[in-house]
């Protein structure tokens, strides 16, 4: 066939080919040469962070070099004594339920937990192997926030407390002094912010509108700090940290500023823990045809207390003598739900025996006929 397709010369034809694509596959493994050698020379940091490397590459080098999460037990400290599956119940109702949300927790699964081994476990699942019984978030908090989270046992509960508008009091640490805003009281703040999504999408580009109460308690100079109470009346992306951002009071250990505010107070001699130190307070919820009216507290984390208590002595005395509340212990939480032992792993005795069913009595009957057992077996089985 290739006699008749490339005539008698075919195979000077063949060779030539031949040595074609060897020239091009020994020119391509050149060029990868170069480029590997190239890269190798170039810093790796300079060619991540030039416009001229992809948005796509960059990001997962971000990812690859960014350092790991610190697990629950290094960020919070309010119960030390639960383990890595379980979680405090606070309240708990007929069909909703108040546990503690640890910083550094996630609310759900996600993707990025591959990357980390899979430290601990999720929120939802940690309540799922407390409570004994399928869970349905209402609302969640960020990663790197600790404070509560109100959870319902079905469906219906979960719409019935996602239609009431739900009162959540949050306490925050800001840097600066908050002179400015010490006079004031409570006053609003009503920017109108993108709405995104979780981990940076968009939803179209949309300005929303966005509400949230807001009193500067308390604040000092050397270091600059103060104490900020926020109550959000609507619920977007980050909605807290960002307006406080545009009041020139960034929480701590928010990303914005986040190796120059660390350095400012590691020029005072004050560590700052890997988290960002927004702590929810309290959730009020009225009454609904589902569930009654729910109001839970819960202090600050001791570690936070802690922070207060040691870095900022010039207002953290009156912080105690105003706000008792927040630096009280934890409080009490409920008993784990009891393991239920399955039936089937009961003991043999507290079982009634099965029932014979009817082509074991058919069985029966063939042997007691005079048939064989190996033959009653098949034809009770085939009939």
């Amino acid at each position: 066939a290739e006699y008749v397709r490339l005539g008698p010369r075919w195979p000077m034809r063949l060779n030539a080919a031949m040595r074609m694509r060897r020239c091009w596959r020994s020119f391509t493994c050149c060029l990868l040469a170069a480029g590997a050698a190239i890269v190798q020379q170039a810093s790796s940091e300079n060619f991540l962070t030039s416009s001229a490397a992809p948005r796509c590459i960059a990001r997962r080098a971000a990812r690859a070099t960014a350092p790991s999460m610190p697990t629950v037990e290094e960020l919070d400290d309010m119960y030390p004594e639960l383990g890595r599956r379980e979680v405090a119940v606070l309240a708990k109702g007929e069909n909703w339920a108040v546990v503690y949300n640890p910083s550094g927790a996630v609310a759900h699964w996600h993707k990025e937990l591959y990357r980390e081994e899979k430290k601990g476990s999720t929120l939802l699942g940690r309540a799922k192997r407390t409570l004994r019984r399928p869970l349905h978030l209402v609302g969640r908090l960020d990663r790197s926030v600790s404070g509560l989270s109100l959870l319902a046992f079905d469906p219906e509960t979960a719409e019935a407390l996602q239609a009431v508008n739900t009162s959540k009091v949050y306490y925050a640490l800001c840097r600066n002094s908050g002179e400015t805003f010490l006079d004031r009281g409570c006053f609003a703040i009503t920017r109108p912010l993108l709405d995104k999504k979780p981990f940076g999408k968009k939803h179209g580009g949309v300005m929303k509108e966005s509400y949230t109460d807001v009193e500067v308690l308390l604040g000092g100079k050397d270091p600059d700090c103060c104490l900020v109470r926020a109550e959000p009346k609507t619920g977007r992306y980050h909605q807290i940290r960002r307006h406080l951002r545009n009041i020139t009071l960034p929480i701590l250990g928010d990303t914005y500023c986040k190796k120059r505010t660390r350095e400012y107070f590691e020029s005072f001699g004050i560590q700052l823990p890997r988290r960002v130190m927004l702590h929810l307070y309290s959730i009020r919820v009225p009454a609904t045809e589902k569930t009654p009216e729910i109001y839970v507290t819960c202090p600050l984390p001791p570690n936070f207390q802690h922070l207060i208590r040691d870095s900022f002595p010039s207002w953290a005395s009156q912080a105690q003598e105003l706000l008792p509340e927040l630096f009280a212990v934890a409080p009490v939480k409920l008993p784990p739900v009891p393991v239920v032992t399955p039936k089937a792993l009961e003991p043999r005795n507290s079982v009634a025996p099965p029932q014979r069913g009817l082509w074991v009595r058919f069985k029966d009957w063939l042997q007691r006929r005079g048939l064989g057992r190996r033959e009653a077996t098949s034809l009770a089985r085939h009939w």
